[in-house]
């Protein structure tokens, strides 16, 4: 038997992804600062390392978006962007780095990194907007909770 989750826990777990997404882009940036063309990537540490972190940001942004769409959230902005074709590419890069794959360079990664700078661009800026939207709801929720004061709970409440 399931019990039936409030909507305001959903959006805090939707948010709590968002934050390990978030958290892989900015190691991404910090490593990806230290990459240069040479040496080749399979001789650049940092590289790697880059490109790891790139994976985990778009495999968490995909399990974001997911969750938006599942809970059936609205933000025009958010909304817009997840039109895009980029979103299914997005999914199988995710679907590339959490199912195991023999090929190194396999078509779920390639088909994603080819699109180049405009999906780089469309991934970002989706990002962004997430950050927007979830991180003003997180606030709101909070401040909203901290307004509460235990002589207005019931009784049986427990605070933790």
């Amino acid at each position: 038997m399931s019990v039936a989750v409030p909507q305001i826990f959903k959006v805090f777990s939707l948010h709590r992804y968002f934050l390990w997404c978030a958290e892989m882009r900015e190691h991404y940036r910090q490593v990806g600062k230290q990459v240069s063309a040479t040496p080749s990537f399979f001789e650049n540490e940092n590289a790697g390392r880059a490109f790891m972190y790139l994976s985990y940001w778009y495999a968490g942004l995909y399990v974001v978006c997911e969750g938006w769409q599942e809970l059936k959230l609205s933000d025009p902005e958010i909304d817009a962007l997840l039109q895009s074709p980029h979103q299914e590419f997005l999914k199988r890069f995710r679907n590339g780095v959490y199912h195991y794959q023999t090929d190194y360079f396999d078509k779920r990664f390639m088909d994603a990194l080819v699109r180049g700078e405009d999906f780089d661009r469309w991934a970002e800026s989706l990002t962004l907007a997430f950050a927007r939207h979830l991180d003003a709801w997180a606030k709101s929720q909070t401040a909203a909770l901290s307004a509460v004061q235990p002589a207005d709970l019931p009784a049986e409440t427990e605070l933790i």
